[in-house]
């Protein structure tokens, strides 16, 4: 009685081109988060990394729809930032485009964090690579997600931030992204300062969420590890 060649499980094979997805959209975050200066030197330069964080969304939707997620409200925020990113991409020295680009990155950010999460912590058991650079993902997106909320709170409260080696007008956004990366990592340059009421009151409570983010899913990823079975190939 002949017997088939084994073929490779279809859970591993979907799992490892899960795992190129994450990769793909922990790139893409790395590039938009740390890239950003280059939307200073062109409008073409500024449509590009628009597009490219639509890219970063739509992969983000790919990777919480593999986990069984609703991803009904990404792609509705994904759309709005589409419209809103195109509009500041052509007008960037408009306030109102600029707010309007802010608001839909802030709504974005934040709807690819919760689907992130629930990645996270929804996950029983198979722990993997994935799982790994979900929440290393999550956690840089966290920057940009306050780094929108900080912009946001400059334009409508002027002087809520200043920078000394500035030249004492209102900061633009990629200032106070920089601001957010510097407080989620608890670095403390002193060169960008919270002044307001109100920016000081966020910057604290980012640097709490931050520090309380790192402990509670680094204990998550150390139980699920735990609780894996052993692989009987490694005896």
């Amino acid at each position: 009685m002949s017997h088939m060649p084994a073929s490779p499980p279809r859970e591993a094979s979907g799992r490892r081109s899960g795992s190129a997805r994450v990769a793909i959209l922990l790139g893409c975050v790395v590039l938009l988060q740390f890239g950003y200066p280059v939307t200073t030197l062109g409008p073409g330069l500024a449509v590009l990394y628009m597009v490219l964080y639509a890219v970063m969304l739509g992969f983000g939707i790919l990777t919480v729809r593999d986990e069984g997620q609703h991803v009904g409200p990404m792609v509705a925020v994904t759309g709005i930032f589409l419209v809103c990113g195109a509009w500041f991409s052509v007008k960037q020295d408009s306030t109102t485009a600029t707010v309007a680009m802010l608001i839909s990155v802030a709504l974005s950010m934040a709807a690819l964090i919760y689907g992130l999460l629930r990645f996270v912590f929804r996950r029983r058991s198979a722990p993997g690579l994935d799982l790994v650079l979900v929440a290393v993902t999550a956690y840089l997106v966290l920057g940009g997600f306050f780094g929108a909320s900080f912009a946001l709170l400059e334009v409508f409260a002027p002087g809520s931030f200043t920078d000394p080696q500035g030249d004492g007008g209102p900061l633009g956004w990629h200032q106070t992204l920089y601001y957010s990366y510097v407080t989620l990592a608890t670095l403390g340059y002193g060169d960008v300062l919270p002044v307001s009421p109100w920016a000081r009151s966020l910057g604290s409570f980012m640097a709490v969420v931050g520090t309380l983010y790192l402990t509670v899913v680094v204990a998550r990823l150390v139980g699920i590890w735990s609780a894996a079975p052993a692989d009987p190939k490694r005896d």
